[in-house]
């Protein structure tokens, strides 16, 4: 049953970032005009990979696909430069997946992407040093809380 659970997940994770950034307009959109910079980056960053591995903060907070309670708990888990994934953007339009885009402060944006079921869902937090942009957190696609359920939000 467990691997049943492990295809689905990976299956899904691998359409929501198979397909070359479609949503660069969506990310524009979806924030007000003070973050057209954070908008031009968030293109940028899925279409270049040398210039995404340079706005990562390695060792990087989060957690990966499907961790457990125990995994979450300890929260020591780091994203490592040398096993990194490339992250490409992705075609809402065409996906069971939702985009959420908070901006925390002119400095913090957090986005959510979850299924339209409500069950899974990937985070990643994005803050600005100095002029760049940089991702500071990546929760890999995770079951999400519900009442007691597993959050993948990492302290917020």
């Amino acid at each position: 049953m467990k691997w049943i659970s492990i295809v689905i997940m990976t299956t899904l994770a691998l359409s929501l970032f198979s397909c070359r950034n479609q949503n660069g307009s969506n990310v524009k959109e979806q924030l007000p005009a003070e973050y057209q910079g954070f908008a031009d980056f968030y293109e940028r960053f899925h279409q270049d990979s040398l210039y995404q591995m340079e706005h990562i903060i390695f060792p990087l907070e989060g957690l990966p696909r499907e961790a457990d309670s125990i995994l979450i708990a300890e929260g020591a888990f780091r994203w490592q430069k040398d096993s990194w994934r490339m992250q490409r953007g992705f075609n809402l339009q065409s996906s069971s997946f939702e985009q959420q885009l908070i901006p925390v402060s002119e400095d913090l944006i957090i986005e959510k992407i979850n299924h339209k079921s409500g069950d899974l869902g990937i985070q990643r937090r994005f803050a600005r040093f100095g002029e760049d942009w940089y991702l500071i957190y990546y929760a890999d696609l995770n079951r999400i809380s519900k009442g007691g359920g597993i959050s993948i939000d990492g302290g917020f």
